[in-house]
């Protein structure tokens, strides 16, 4: 199906790979199509704001409880949280469906108060609205098949799911996987193993609208046999894979589609203003040319080339850009790269699902070819 890059809801932001998703209440056709969603490697789960819902569908979809009391969940990102209702639908990603399918309404007016341990104790912003996410929800296609799987079903853990009784204090609760936020691929009939994302290569200046494709499987159809294909080295606990950059290495870094930008730690690259809206960009003299060396999976390096360009110039040469592979901010991490959505243009990055195997490798993992 197509994956667009565009400036979201409000048509500001930019680097944001997105897709529809029809939502229907179980076995209905009470159904409403979403566009603008966003498509995450580097989360599980479908995500849905409660805004972009009509009225009447936002009421038809179960609500889902445990122990007969309403439950809620909690999604931390890096740049905020997501709180709201667990409710189930019927989900049609182009071409694929998956009935009865758990997900986050966020934002909803009929979920509990906000717990203090999903904002982090007030550090992270809400992200429940659409102007708040710059998108209408998230599709998260991270090789997990839940967004918490085994520890949550075994016990309670901060700032995951809640249950909720009406008028009261929402507690912190197990949840079965069943109930949990699912990868929706692995639940497709058909070409389930995982996802391959695969956007063109782009103007070292920016450009507007783009679009590339999502393909469903990885290896199970020709158009996503990923030749030439290299596999990262994948931690099978935290899914991060292994990088050195400028002789240091990364061990925790990750290929994250929902991120905008590079997140980069590297004191010799020139930042832009201290303050105002580029506070913590990278603003260097002259484009860079950079690499990272990845580990791989046959153990062998795997060196890949990405540019670091000024922020400043490329927001004042082309304000109308909303696809751009070489802007990058500053971070302190010490043993991760966030190699963001500017990592992704021009090439083909598949995510294969855990539990499966492919490529001649078994899963989970990420890997890169030549799109």
């Amino acid at each position: 199906m197509a994956l667009t890059v565009s400036g979201g809801t409000d048509s500001n932001a930019i680097n944001l790979p997105q897709v529809s998703v029809q939502i229907c209440a179980p076995g209905t056709s009470t159904c409403q199509t979403i566009d603008n969603v966003l498509l995450d490697t580097g989360s599980t789960g479908i995500r849905i704001a409660s805004a972009a819902l009509g009225a009447s569908l936002r009421a038809a979809l179960p609500q889902e409880t445990v122990n007969g009391t309403p439950l809620d969940a909690c999604q931390q990102f890096l740049d905020g949280y997501t709180w709201g209702t667990m409710r189930v639908a019927d989900v049609t990603l182009g071409p694929k469906s998956a009935a009865s399918q758990p997900l986050q309404i966020v934002g909803d007016p009929s979920a509990g108060t906000v717990p203090a341990a999903c904002t982090d104790n007030g550090t992270l912003d809400a992200e429940n609205t659409p102007a708040e996410l710059g998108t209408n929800g998230v599709i998260g296609v991270a090789s997990f098949l839940q967004d918490c799987g085994a520890a949550c079903a075994q016990s309670a853990v901060s700032a995951t799911y809640y249950a909720c009784p009406s008028g009261g204090q929402c507690q912190s609760t197990a949840v079965p996987i069943a109930m949990q936020a699912q990868n929706i691929v692995a639940n497709f009939a058909q070409d389930n193993n995982g996802v391959v994302l695969s956007l063109p290569a782009i103007s070292s200046a920016g450009q507007g609208v783009t679009v590339g494709t999502l393909y469903f499987g990885v290896g199970t159809q020709a158009n996503n046999a990923m030749t030439g294909a290299t596999v990262l080295k994948t931690d099978r606990r935290t899914l991060r894979v292994s990088a050195s950059y400028k002789n240091a290495s990364f061990p925790d870094s990750f290929l994250d589609s929902g991120s905008n930008f590079f997140f980069l730690n590297d004191s010799t690259i020139a930042q832009c203003s201290k303050d105002g809206a580029l506070k913590g960009f990278y603003c260097p003299a002259n484009p860079l040319a950079l690499s990272a060396s990845f580990a791989t999976a046959a153990g062998s390096a795997s060196d890949q080339s990405f540019a670091v360009a000024s922020a400043q110039s490329l927001f004042t040469n082309n304000p109308g850009m909303v696809a751009v592979d070489n802007i990058a901010v500053a971070t302190n991490a010490t043993s991760a790269i966030d190699f963001g959505l500017p990592f992704f243009y021009g090439k083909l990055v598949a995510v294969l699902n855990e539990g499966q195997s492919a490529l001649g490798q078994p899963g989970p993992f990420t890997a890169l070819a030549p799109r």
